[in-house]
């Protein structure tokens, strides 16, 4: 089977998104599939405004058995697309949400012609709103083939021109694969037929990590933190991660921990650098931004803390709480659907309503004055991760589904 996936940003770019499709691809090549990745020669949604020329990628390599390939940003054509786009997107013109999604991020029709030359059996898009969905919809079209769409919905962002061009795209996609069952139930209440849509989930590979063992004290000694209590934020530091809100909260925390430090740790963004730069709370030695490290250094950063906290808005499903559970760590996340799904409240993390940084500050207290809960509820988690998520079981289901598409 050739699974060609279409998708704005991957490997090196570091997000949910991407780490879902990276590890359920290497088992899949792994089992003898042939996996084809067609992505933008950027590593962050921000460089989609100013693109970087990024010299050390590729245009096309193999990775851990994924054929990647990179496709070149347009100068003049990119900014001609996303401006037609957008004004036909506020003159409601008839058809004007279409025409907005075919012209969206990543800026590549190219990808339609790339995808059909590679005579894929399947082909996969990811996420929603990009323009890949469209792309994908018009090289399965030509080439005569199935196409799945995985959305990685963030339900705040479908205001109701999203759900117009969700319900017009998501029928013509042959499957529909979802993060998790409130994902499916969205879904179904904006007009997409049961059938059509299976919650897959997205896992990580605990064999891995056994062979990686996080070394916490590298961390703690590096930054002087052996005798402190440590909160760990670990994510793309963009906006509605819950970042300014963290802020708020760590006054609250240090008027009963005062040794207690926080690592930011994540690629940084203009909205990070901004809301940092000038704030309070940038020269206090207790606040540690960690913006780019090698990717085996995640366990080290996971093994250091005694909590991962992560406050965010925008999250479909949330890898990094199974990355923190597999250490053994509890969480703290924010009250929102796909959160809620994936944090039993009070088993194995904390629940907290966005935006209430008194809130954020109470259960991070809560944990931190006991470790026996922090333990209880970091082996709780752990159970979880390897009895639902680990990534053999995820891309086991995902194969099955390919395969019945092809039947």
């Amino acid at each position: 089977m050739h699974i060609v996936a279409l998708t704005h940003l991957f490997s090196p770019a570091r997000g949910g998104t991407e780490i879902a499709l990276k590890e359920w691809a290497k088992i899949l090549v792994k089992k003898g599939h042939r996996v084809s990745v067609v992505t933008s020669n950027q590593t962050a949604l921000e460089d989609f405004q100013h693109p970087r020329r990024n010299p050390e990628l590729a245009a096309r390599e193999e990775r851990e058995g994924i054929d990647i390939i990179r496709l070149p940003l347009g100068g003049t054509q990119r900014l001609a697309l996303a401006k037609t786009g957008a004004l036909a997107l506020r003159s409601r013109i008839k058809g004007g949400e279409r025409l907005w999604l075919k012209t969206q991020v990543p800026h590549l029709p190219g990808m339609i012609r790339t995808a059909e030359k590679l005579r894929p059996d399947l082909l996969y898009a990811v996420p929603f709103p990009t323009a890949t969905c469209f792309y994908a919809s018009a090289a399965a079209r030509r080439i005569g083939c199935p196409w799945v769409l995985q959305p990685h919905l963030h339900f705040r962002d479908i205001n109701f021109s999203l759900q117009k061009i969700l319900r017009w795209i998501g029928p013509q996609a042959t499957a529909v694969f979802t993060n998790t069952q409130i994902e499916k139930k969205f879904l179904i209440n904006h007009g997409l037929e049961a059938g059509k849509i299976q919650v897959t989930g997205q896992g990580i590979d605990l064999s891995l990590l056994s062979k990686h063992r996080g070394d916490g004290s590298k961390v703690r000694n590096r930054y002087g933190l052996s005798q402190r209590k440590v909160l760990l934020f670990l994510g793309r530091k963009v906006e509605n991660k819950g970042l300014d809100i963290l802020f708020q909260s760590m006054p609250l925390i240090w008027q009963e921990s005062p040794e207690t430090a926080l690592i930011l740790a994540g690629q940084s963004s203009p909205y990070f650098q901004a809301l940092y730069q000038d704030h309070p709370l940038q020269s206090d030695p207790r606040i540690i931004s960690i913006d780019d490290f090698p990717e085996e250094e995640k366990t080290d950063l996971l093994t250091a803390c005694d909590l991962l906290v992560l406050p965010s808005q925008t999250e479909s499903f949330g890898v990094v709480f199974l990355e923190a559970w597999a250490e053994g760590k509890p969480v703290l996340g924010a009250r929102i659907p796909a959160v809620e799904e994936m944090i039993d409240d009070g088993e194995d993390g904390i629940l907290v309503p966005y935006g209430d940084p008194a809130g954020l500050a109470s259960a991070a207290k809560t944990l931190l004055n006991n470790p026996e809960l922090c333990r209880a509820m970091g082996e709780k988690g752990k159970r979880k991760v390897e009895e639902r998520f680990e990534i053999n079981r995820v891309s086991e289901r995902i194969e099955t589904l390919f395969l019945s598409l092809l039947q």
